[in-house]
This record gives C-alpha cells, structure tokens and sequence, in this order.
C-alpha cells in the first residue's frame, strides 16, 4: 500500500515518507470536522497540513500538541477547536460519517465509493481507478435513463 502512495506521490510531485506507525487519528478526525463546520475556509489547509504532517513529516497525528500546531497553521482557532474535540462536538459527526462508511462496506481507508454503487478499497494505481470509472460509464445504474 505504501509502494502506491509513494508511486502516486511521485507522480503528482507531492513528498512523501512513509510513517514509522500508524497512530490513532480519531481525535485528528474530529479536528477536521470541527475546522469543517466552523473554519471552512481554513479546512483544505489544514487538510494538506494533516497529510504532509503524517506522510512527510512523520509526525503523530494521535498527538494533541500536533494537532494544535497544524490548527494554528491553517487559520482556525486552536484554543476553540482542542476546547471542542475535548468536549466531543465533533465526535458525533464522526461516528456518523464511519456508519455511514460500513454501511456501504467500508473497512479501511483508503476507499471510494464511485457512483454510489462500486466501492474501490485500498491505494490503487490511477489506471485501475480510470479502467473502473470507464466501466461504470458504460454501464448506467439500473433506474437511469440514458
């Protein structure tokens, strides 16, 4: 899986490092939400940050300071958003989104749901994806008209 992420890097000329372990990034997830819904124009920066943190940096993004740091880095309120993840304002959008995610078989990231009929699990390399996409073009779901 790194292989791809490090290929796919690569070819968008994006860095890339691969992670010594993977940390528990619930709290992560609930930051984002948080910096979503209230800092939306701080979201794609933080976004970025969280992946050159985790994939470049090789920082843990299971850590508060962390994610402190990147919060302030993107624009939104740091004080704010730690007070609201420690508060769990967040935590249920969270959960939502992971039932959500199950309940279109979901089990691991990273996955898409292409169409909201094809899910396509793992890093893939961009032809699979395109081959895929093709397919699916090609093929309407059933209850389309053409």
């Amino acid at each position: 899986m790194y292989r791809r992420i490090a290929d796919e890097c690569e070819a968008a000329g994006l860095p890339f490092r691969r992670p010594e372990h993977v940390p528990n990034t619930r709290r992560a997830l609930e930051t984002a939400e948080l910096v979503r819904q209230r800092w939306p124009e701080a979201f794609a920066a933080l976004d970025r940050a969280l992946f050159t943190a985790h994939f470049v940096e090789g920082r843990s993004l299971g850590d508060p300071d962390v994610l402190d740091d990147l919060v302030a880095g993107a624009g939104a309120d740091t004080a704010e958003v730690r007070r609201a993840v420690d508060a769990g304002e967040a935590a249920g959008a969270v959960q939502a989104s992971m039932a959500a995610a199950e309940q279109v078989g979901v089990t691991g990231t990273p996955a898409w749901l292409i169409d909201g009929r094809f899910l396509l699990p793992g890093a893939q390399p961009h032809d699979v994806i395109e081959r895929i996409v093709a397919r699916l073009r090609e093929r309407p779901a059933p209850g389309r008209d053409e």
